[in-house]
């Protein structure tokens, strides 16, 4: 019994401790640096793609995905094309916003073979595309491209010039 009411205090200590905490960010425990991470662009990927195939209504949404037939890229330091294979899937939402899950493959002018995951959401506006961010992971082989795969990046989608390809430009989070 002993034990139990000892539980029981400690536990409402902590939970007020968190609660004043929450009331006190930032003055208690200050930190160093609070202000939002810049980021610095890596790449840029030109992206052909093939018109959308309907799947159809679903659990969640309407979904469909876009081939991705090729294309070429271009950073410091790393260049080389898109393979075809790869799709976007996406899913409608009632709301308009489209969550999209792309994966496909991108190949270095000296040979290293890189897969790229790249989720996010795009948002309507005006008959095109409003607000289009993703988060792409890279799973490089380890060497030269090992930093692909620790590192954190965000990503923007917007519609080539041409019809039949998008743009995506991949940032590093610093």
């Amino acid at each position: 019994m002993r034990h139990f009411k000892f539980a029981v205090l400690a536990t409402a200590t902590l939970l007020a401790a968190a609660a004043f905490a929450q009331d006190d960010a930032g003055k208690r425990w200050p930190v160093p640096d609070v202000t939002a991470p810049g980021t610095e662009l890596v790449m840029e990927l030109y992206v052909t793609i093939a018109p959308a195939v309907g799947v159809g209504p679903s659990d969640h949404g309407i979904r469909r995905f876009i081939p991705i037939t090729g294309g070429r890229f271009a950073g410091a330091g790393i260049k080389g094309e898109i393979l075809a294979g790869g799709a976007d899937w996406q899913l409608g939402r009632a709301d308009g916003v489209a969550e999209v899950n792309a994966v496909y493959s991108i190949k270095t002018d000296d040979g290293a073979v890189i897969e790229v995951e790249n989720q996010g959401i795009i948002t309507p506006a005006n008959g095109g595309i409003g607000y289009a961010r993703t988060n792409p992971r890279f799973h490089a082989p380890t060497g030269r491209y090992d930093w692909l795969n620790k590192t954190f990046f965000v990503g923007t989608i917007a519609p080539a010039a041409e019809s039949g390809a998008v743009v995506i430009r991949i940032f590093k989070v610093l």
